[in-house]
């Protein structure tokens, strides 16, 4: 079967840093994590075939700048789309996935438990329960768009859940 019919979009959800009330000394650094969730319509298909379709998908051509979601994009993030495929993502274990998105959240001195409440549902936990966990790894210089500076840190996982035949694309960044 094709790409773009292995997986379908569900739903997306936004975890806004600046949403929550930080204590002194502590910023929400404009820090968000976008989660758009699909649902595998092709269980069979292995692990390199969903990130095909994830990245054949109009929910990838997102620039994270506000634009939103162009059916006719050529930016995903600070990169160009068509530089990135199914082999620019590495299989990461549970505690390298969630040391990254721990890591990235520090970077904002005390997180507020509600927003910490927050990641854990959508993020952590997801990351945990996946049978399968991909970063994007590091792209060279020719794949970074003309807009790519505007992130300071842009991070993305792909998790895939067999149980549930579902998948999520977390983007872990700042404005």
């Amino acid at each position: 079967m094709a790409a773009k019919y292995v997986l379908e979009y569900d739903r997306t959800s936004l975890v806004n840093f600046r949403d929550f009330e930080f204590d002194a000394g502590s910023s929400h650094c404009y820090q968000w994590i976008d989660v758009k969730r699909f649902n595998i319509s092709e269980p069979e298909s292995d692990d390199r075939a969903i990130l095909a379709a994830l990245v054949d998908s109009i929910q990838f051509r997102d620039d994270y700048i506000g634009g939103g979601v162009d059916p006719k994009g050529t930016r995903h993030g600070p990169y160009w789309r068509n530089r990135i495929d199914s082999d620019k993502y590495d299989p990461a274990d549970t505690a390298t996935a969630v040391d990254l998105l721990k890591r990235w959240t520090t970077r904002c001195g005390n997180i507020p438990p509600a927003l910490q409440d927050a990641i854990e549902k959508q993020v952590l936990d997801p990351i945990r329960r996946s049978t399968s966990r991909y970063i994007l790894g590091k792209l060279d210089g020719s794949a970074v768009n003309d807009y790519g500076f505007i992130h300071t840190e842009f991070h993305e996982l792909f998790l895939i859940d067999r149980v549930s035949n579902s998948t999520l694309l977390v983007v872990a960044a700042d404005d």
